[in-house]
C-alpha cells in the first residue's frame, strides 16, 4: 500500500475478493507496477482495475491505476502431474487426465521457462546478487512439443536426489 512492492504474483488465490480486507488489497494493487494473475478464468484481482466497488463509487479511477495486468491461464490440477492438495491439507500425487486447453500452462511450466528466461538473461553477469538464481539447479528433463518439465524430476531433487536419482 505505500508502494514499495512493485509486482505481485497471485496464483491460486483472489485478495481483490477473498479476504476480510480486500478493500486494502485493491488500493495496494494499484500501486504496483505490474501483476501476473495464473488463474483459469478473469478472476477480480486480475479485473480490480476496471471493475471493482472502488471504480464504481469513483474512489479509484481506471485511468489513475498504472498497474500493468498479466493475465495467464493455468491448468487444472487434472490437466497436470504433479502433486495436489486440497481443503483438508492432504498432499496427493496424481497424473495428468487430459491436455490443458488452448494456452493454459501448469504452475510448473510456467515457472520452470520464467526461470530459464531469467536465467538465461543473467548468464552473463558477475553481479553477485545473481549468484543464487544462476547456483539453482533448473536441468529438469521436458516432454512434449510444450516442453512440460518432468514433474517427478524435479519432485526427486527437492527432496535431495541428484539427476541420476541418488541422493
Amino acid at each position: 500500500l505505500d508502494g514499495t512492492v512493485r509486482g505481485f504474483f497471485v496464483v491460486g488465490e483472489n485478495p481483490a475478493v477473498g479476504s476480510a480486507n480486500s478493500r486494502l488489497h485493491r488500493f495496494a494493487l494499484a500501486k504496483l507496477d505490474w501483476l501476473v494473475v495464473r488463474d483459469f478464468t478473469e478472476i477480480e484481482t486480475a479485473a480490480f482495475w476496471y471493475d471493482s466497488p472502488e471504480i464504481e463509487n469513483g474512489e479509484m479511477r481506471t485511468e489513475e491505476i498504472g498497474t500493468e495486468v498479466f493475465l495467464f491461464p493455468a491448468a487444472a490440477h487434472t490437466e497436470k502431474d504433479g502433486t495436489f492438495t486440497n481443503t483438508q491439507r492432504l498432499l496427493q500425487w496424481h497424473h495428468k487426465a487430459v491436455e490443458p486447453p488452448g494456452d493454459a500452462r501448469s504452475d510448473l511450466w510456467f515457472y520452470y521457462h520464467l526461470g530459464r528466461i531469467i536465467r538465461s538473461k543473467l548468464a552473463a553477469s558477475t553481479d553477485r546478487r545473481d549468484r543464487p538464481v544462476l547456483d539453482l539447479t533448473w536441468e529438469y528433463p521436458t516432454t512434449g512439443a510444450l516442453e512440460e518439465p518432468d514433474a517427478e524430476a524435479v519432485l526427486r531433487e527437492v527432496n535431495g536426489c541428484d539427476a541420476s536419482g541418488l541422493a
